[in-house]
């Protein structure tokens, strides 16, 4: 049983997520959904005197209500029973706390690119809760392709630097093979080139290097292994470029259905100002990111 948190907000991208898990070709038996409406309310300074707390809960508790009912119907049509829920409070730390409370295996969302405030979009609610869930967050944009055959087969892009963040990503694809499918696993190490300066004056150990491709053989190592060790189909990428550039356009060259990313977890402040490759790649993707902490 996987149990799937869709955080709905009534809007064209969190209805796209919805129809990927309602497209799910694989054992729809086996997933347990659940349906996150949250409602953030007004600053109280703004009330006016004539609205109680409890007229003000009760409609807000409607508007969620009415958010979800196009998911919903969405996912009883494809046969599943999703259980719906409001709450009320700030919406990126209540996603994350509800997920946790639930003990959901996989957070879903859309990605809106609604701008700073509003939606559950990359530049507010997704860019905190991404980084700090406790399961992995797929992200899907209005209009991404999504994958055709996900609980049957799946063609995964999978990018790796040698850290533990991206081979945990790596675990993550192992341990959920389950829920995916059949996976084919696209290793893809991303080296930024060599400068003119850095190649021709000494020393030239960084040449070398480059030359040998051993700086991206000890960044795959862990992650072949893992994929080997569970029989994982899966083939090595060594491209050079920026990666927060290339990786979408390499998962749309190759046909992929889903990214796969590790993610510090630092907060949505480090994000914002150091910028993120896994956050940037989300927003230029045609195909859903799972975003792997």
């Amino acid at each position: 049983m996987t149990h799937i948190l869709l955080a709905v907000d009534g809007s064209e991208a969190a209805l796209h997520a919805c129809r990927l898990v309602a497209g799910y070709a694989g054992d729809k038996a086996a997933l347990r959904v659940t349906l996150l409406n949250v409602q953030r309310p007004p600053l109280r300074l703004s009330l006016q005197p004539t609205i109680t707390e409890d007229v003000l809960e009760q409609g807000l508790r409607e508007r969620g209500e009415s958010e979800l009912g196009p998911a919903m119907t969405l996912l009883q049509v494809a046969g599943l029973a999703p259980q719906p829920f409001v709450r009320i409070g700030p919406p990126a730390d209540t996603v994350i706390a509800f997920a946790r409370e639930i003990g959901a295996d996989l957070l879903v969302m859309g990605n809106g690119r609604h701008g700073p405030l509003g939606g559950y979009a990359i530049g507010s609610v997704a860019l905190r809760v991404a980084p700090a869930a406790h399961c992995p967050v797929v992200l899907v944009r209005p209009g991404a392709r999504l994958p055709a055959e996900l609980g049957k087969a799946l063609r995964v892009t999978a990018p790796v630097d040698g850290s533990p963040e991206a081979l945990r990503a790596v675990q993550h694809l192992v341990s959920g093979a389950h829920f995916f499918g059949k996976l084919h696993v696209d290793l893809v190490h991303f080296h930024p080139g060599l400068s003119l300066a850095a190649a021709i004056l000494p020393p030239h150990d960084d040449v070398l290097q480059e030359w040998s491709g051993r700086e991206a053989d000890a960044a795959l190592a862990s992650s072949l292994q893992a994929l080997a060790a569970a029989g994982i189909p899966h083939e090595v990428h060594r491209l050079t470029g920026p990666a927060d550039e290339g990786i979408a356009a390499f998962a749309a060259r190759t046909g992929a259905g889903m990214i796969a990313m590790g993610t510090r977890g630092t907060g949505a402040m480090h994000h914002l100002l150091m910028g993120s490759v896994a956050l940037k790649t989300a927003l230029a993707s045609d195909v859903p990111v799972a975003l792997m902490r």
